[in-house]
C-alpha cells in the first residue's frame, strides 16, 4: 500500500512538473515585444482618438482613409513576426472593423455623427485592448 502511494505521488509530481514545462514552452514560443509593433498600434489608437472629433465634418474623411491604411500596415507588420498569431488574429480583426468605416465613408450615402462616433470609439476600444497585448508580451 505504502509502495502505492508512494508512486502515485511521484506521478502527481511529474505532471506538475509537466505542467509546468508547457507554460514556460509557451512563453519561450511567444513573439517578443517588438517596438515597432507597439508604435503602430499606439499610433491607430491615437488617431481613432482624434479622429472621433472631427465626425460630422469633411476632415473626417482623411483621418478614415489614414486610419484604415495604418490597420492593414499594422496587420501585415504583424503577421511577419514569427509566433505572434494571437496578434496577428485581433490586427486582422480591426482592421476588418476599420474597412468597414472606410467602405461606409467612400458611399454616396451620407454618415451620421452617432455611427461615426461609435465606430471610432469601437476602434479606439479595440486598439488599447491590442495594445494592452502587445505591451504584455515577453522583453
Amino acid at each position: 500500500m505504502k509502495k502505492l502511494l508512494i508512486v502515485l505521488a511521484i506521478i502527481s509530481l511529474q505532471g506538475c512538473a509537466a505542467i509546468e514545462a508547457v507554460k514556460v514552452v509557451r512563453a519561450w514560443n511567444m513573439a517578443k515585444f517588438d517596438n515597432a509593433e507597439y508604435s503602430q498600434i499606439n499610433s491607430i489608437r491615437t488617431v481613432a482618438n482624434l479622429g472621433a472629433a472631427k465626425c460630422g465634418t469633411p476632415e473626417v474623411l482623411p483621418v478614415v482613409d489614414s486610419l484604415y491604411y495604418k490597420s492593414v500596415e499594422f496587420k501585415n507588420y504583424s503577421a511577419s513576426i514569427p509566433f505572434n498569431e494571437e496578434t496577428v488574429k485581433m490586427s486582422g480583426e480591426l482592421a476588418e472593423i476599420i474597412k468597414g468605416l472606410n467602405v461606409r465613408y467612400h458611399d454616396k450615402e451620407p454618415v451620421s455623427v452617432a455611427y461615426c462616433t461609435l465606430k471610432f470609439g469601437t476602434i479606439e476600444k479595440n486598439a488599447v485592448t491590442i495594445q494592452n497585448v502587445v505591451g504584455a508580451k515577453p522583453r
